[in-house]
């Protein structure tokens, strides 16, 4: 799998973008990192001191993504050596279950999809009456799992390790980027991603670049943002992502 004639802007946060750049120059592609968001942790408060504290009280923890696994195991090593064995994780896509298991955490994800909508079809969601589910996420986002797990009976407690921020750059910095190295294919990894990169990138270039993104909600995104050479990769790991540059290389 070659993909030599790949010219592409990885827009994911660090360190993410610079192992996917590393990945396309590997394979004979050209890629450059400008990150369209920034992953801060937050700083520990007593209130998430009580929530780790009471691990084992949960019965399932979902992880929403690759920040906050790293994040969230971080702080939870502090207070528990041995995780609770009795705990069953979760992950919204296999890039993040991936991240769980640098640290011999086995989470279940869905193979339909990076989302929540696609998390929340597994078997395990079927029945969560009087369950009490952890959630391990970045501040704000999308609420979706919280309103229907509640909404189906369970008990749910967040957990917030990091903020997300639209980096600054030069207005004109992402269209610089793309005249000058000849960009012809740009990557985003989440909904957030793609409106920073919206802020940077002006409407009349919008259709003339092709634009990977990891599920149909984003796809649907970037057309509500005159985006027109859209593809679904379906995941939003690198192996995905990879994948889809090769089959670009052939149309």
């Amino acid at each position: 799998m070659k993909l030599s004639y790949i010219r592409a802007l990885v827009t994911r946060p660090e360190p993410q973008a610079q192992a996917l750049v590393d990945a396309i120059r590997e394979m004979g592609g050209q890629s450059w990192p400008v990150p369209m968001l920034a992953i801060d942790a937050l700083a520990e408060t007593q209130a998430m001191k009580d929530c780790l504290l009471m691990l084992d009280q949960f019965d399932q923890i979902i992880v929403t993504s690759r920040p906050a696994a790293r994040l969230g195991v971080e702080l939870i090593e502090r207070y528990w050596p041995q995780l609770p064995v009795h705990c069953q994780w979760f992950a919204i896509g296999g890039s993040t279950a991936a991240e769980l298991g640098q640290f011999d955490i086995k989470a279940h994800y869905s193979q339909a999809g990076v989302d929540s909508e696609a998390l929340l079809t597994l078997d395990a969601f079927n029945h969560v009456q009087d369950k009490r589910v952890l959630i391990i996420k970045g501040a704000g986002g999308r609420e979706l799992l919280e309103e229907q797990l509640s909404n189906a009976g369970a008990s749910i407690q967040t957990l917030d390790v990091y903020q997300r921020s639209c980096p600054t750059y030069d207005r004109n910095a992402v269209v610089k980027m793309l005249e000058s190295h000849s960009i012809n294919v740009i990557l985003c990894g989440s909904g957030e991603t793609l409106t920073n990169l919206g802020y940077y990138l002006p409407m009349s270039y919008r259709a003339d670049y092709r634009l990977l993104v990891p599920s149909e909600r984003v796809a649907r995104q970037a057309h509500s943002l005159g985006f027109q050479q859209v593809t679904n990769t379906g995941g939003a790991s690198n192996e995905t992502m990879l994948q889809a540059l090769a089959r670009i290389c052939f149309l």
